[in-house]
């Protein structure tokens, strides 16, 4: 029997998130895959991943009104529909560059409105009481689709080849469509506010503010551990390395629930001050310690405090925020994200070429102590009573 607060929308929209995030972590793992089986090389490849990043940040600025302007639901629905329509075009249009460059922008509208869309609606209804522990889920729902669905399209390749994996993603996000199509949002004003004006709103905030440079912060580290950790590994003589990304998964998998019932209990700041800590030393123990075991040990640790810190940074954007500025607060908590994983993806690039891999590591886990320092004393601001 599912608790009284989960109410159907809820089920109904975390089903369909699973089969949609499925879509959006194959985005960006299986279609390097793909530019290299056409015969292109590794920058090519790395390109198209940083166009897809790019171009979702752009189109958030640009597209973040339509959620409060046409609705949650609708935007669900659009950004479904775009990860639906990119196999789909690959299958029936072929593999040029001109196609592959438009398969990217149509994937990037679903990577820019589905979590700003997803999260706003489970902001308006979730109780205040419990958003924590729903967004919590919710991050579970996405470390679950990483977790699955990557190793069973690595399978289907391997044995069936890429057009039928791009069918069956295909199938997968038309079943997803049929969850999000059922999802009702709550009656309200959609007015709505241009993106301009909402995003100098929330920047106006410095707790807002703050909080934003504070998940770019996380951005940064998982996207200096997402690049050089296996090129670390294999300096040191690490072959599996995907063992680190495993346990990593693994340990963020319940986390972020458990991060949100005990922020929803005790507050925001309380729980994230300590997630932010875990997830530094996780990366600074990579930087200090020998490779090896530190490694699986480095995993667990910082991939606990990466969902959980994550989990508290949307609830507590989404507490500071209220109603009017939620779908642009979000989009800016979505941007710092993808922004923050560029950065530490590119410009740490230079850090290790002049300075190692284990200073590198270091300056990425010490800038999230100091974060977590920083976030201790931040007026958390008050609190919304409405549901």
């Amino acid at each position: 029997m599912r608790p009284t607060w989960l109410d159907q929308g809820l089920m109904l929209l975390f089903a369909g998130s699973f089969m949609v995030f499925v879509n959006l972590h194959l985005a960006f793992i299986i279609m390097p895959l793909y530019v290299l089986e056409l015969g292109g090389g590794d920058w090519t490849a790395a390109w198209y991943n940083t166009l897809l990043a790019g171009a979702a940040v752009l189109f958030r600025f640009l597209f973040a009104s339509w959620v409060d302007r046409y609705g949650r639901r609708l935007s669900l629905l659009v950004s479904g529909l775009a990860l639906v329509t990119a196999p789909l075009l690959i299958l029936l249009a072929g593999s040029s560059a001109a196609h592959l460059l438009l398969v990217r922008l149509i994937q990037a509208l679903g990577l820019a409105l589905y979590p700003l869309a997803a999260n706003t609606l489970i902001a308006d209804l979730s109780p205040v009481a419990r958003r924590g522990t729903v967004l919590g889920l919710q991050r579970l729902i996405i470390i679950t689709a990483l977790i699955t669905g990557p190793p069973v399209a690595v399978l289907i390749v391997e044995h069936y080849g890429f057009q039928t994996l791009f069918g069956l993603l295909s199938i997968l996000g038309l079943a997803g469509m049929v969850p999000l199509s059922a999802v009702r949002e709550p009656v309200r004003d959609r007015a709505g506010t241009s993106a301009r004006h909402g995003f100098q709103a929330v920047l106006a905030s410095r707790s807002l503010r703050f909080l934003i440079w504070a998940t770019s912060a996380c951005g940064l580290a998982y996207g200096v551990l997402l690049t050089f950790l296996p090129l670390y590994a294999v300096r040191v003589g690490i072959e599996n390395f995907g063992l680190y990304f495993t346990v990593f998964a693994f340990s963020g998998l319940v986390s972020g629930v458990v991060a949100g019932r005990l922020s929803d209990a005790f507050g925001r700041r309380k729980v994230l001050v300590p997630s932010l800590a875990l997830f530094g030393t996780g990366i600074l123990y990579l930087g200090l310690s020998a490779p090896g075991t530190a490694m699986v040990v480095s995993a667990a640790v910082a991939g606990a405090g990466y969902s959980a810190s994550l989990t508290l940074l949307v609830a507590w954007v989404v507490d500071a925020s209220g109603r009017k500025l939620r779908a642009a607060s979000l989009g800016l908590f979505e941007n710092g994200i993808d922004a923050g994983i560029t950065v530490g993806s590119f410009a740490f690039g230079s850090v290790v070429a002049l300075l190692g891999f284990g200073f590198a590591f270091s300056t990425a886990g010490a800038l999230l102590l100091v974060f977590a320092v920083l976030i201790a004393t931040l007026d958390p601001g008050p609190v919304p009573r409405q549901r």
